[in-house]
């Protein structure tokens, strides 16, 4: 072989080794994104892909492939960090995780968010996004695209959005969705959302947003009420309080035959 040749291949074989290290570099910037749950009420499990459910708990950790189930007068909040960030379980809902990623570009955040809201409802806040970014819902009658944007959706179809806008796929059609409005699936139709709706859904949001995103957990709470404990007898306050608490679950009155 020439002297010319053997260079030519070296720097074909420095060139193609460099443009390897580039994109391993370039790939390895893209990350798995998860879902932290930071508020738990009632009862709600996961699966994770290992043919069981699992106890939702608060610090749970929600990967891509997941699927959550939450039971009645139940829901669960979801701090999704770049590819969110919340997203509120409510009552009687399945919904799973398909696909969760962000790509740190060194100029912009891409992200991909996939959920498959399977069956009940959910609220969520998605942060501005870059343009190239992707958050998709799918529901069994169609998929909706979002872009930075406060909203409700059900299984159903119906999606009502409080603020940004959402571009949803029904039946073959396109149709926009802006803040105040709704999509009803059963006449594909979009129409002005009943206000006190979108004021009620929007302050839920806004404080299931603050709860995820400052972190403060809120765990499963029973639905029947606890009886007071007998408290230590070191405060006079505590056993005070004790006995008026039991006065009022017993129905007696004021005046206590304690001392």
């Amino acid at each position: 072989m020439h002297m010319k040749q053997v260079e030519r291949i070296s720097r074909l074989l420095a060139c193609a080794v460099a443009l390897g290290s580039f994109l391993i570099v370039e790939s390895a910037q893209a990350a798995a994104g998860k879902a932290v749950v930071r508020a738990v009420r009632g009862s709600a499990d996961y699966a994770d892909g290992s043919g069981s459910w699992k106890k939702m708990r608060v610090g749970s950790i929600i990967r891509a492939s997941h699927v959550i189930r939450t039971a009645a007068d139940s829901s669960v909040d979801l701090f999704l960090d770049m590819n969110g960030p919340m997203v509120r379980v409510t009552e009687n809902t399945q919904v799973g995780l398909d696909r969760l990623s962000f790509d740190d570009t060194g100029v912009e955040t891409v992200i991909d968010t996939g959920i498959d809201l399977k069956d009940g409802r959910i609220l969520g806040n998605v942060a501005k996004m870059a343009q190239a970014s992707k958050y998709e819902v799918k529901t069994p009658n169609g998929v909706a695209g979002i872009r930075g944007t406060e909203y409700d959706i059900s299984a159903s179809g119906r999606v009502v959005v409080i603020t940004g806008s959402v571009v949803v796929l029904s039946g073959g059609q396109t149709f926009v969705v802006n803040a105040g409005e709704e999509f009803d699936p059963t006449s594909r139709n979009v129409k002005k959302a009943d206000p006190n709706v979108i004021t009620t859904v929007g302050q839920t949001i806004t404080e299931a947003t603050r709860v995820v995103v400052e972190g403060t957990p809120v765990v499963a709470v029973d639905a029947q009420p606890q009886p007071p404990q007998d408290p230590t007898k070191t405060s006079d306050d505590a056993v005070d309080n004790y006995r008026n608490a039991n006065r009022e679950s017993t129905g007696t009155g004021g005046t206590g035959t304690g001392g």
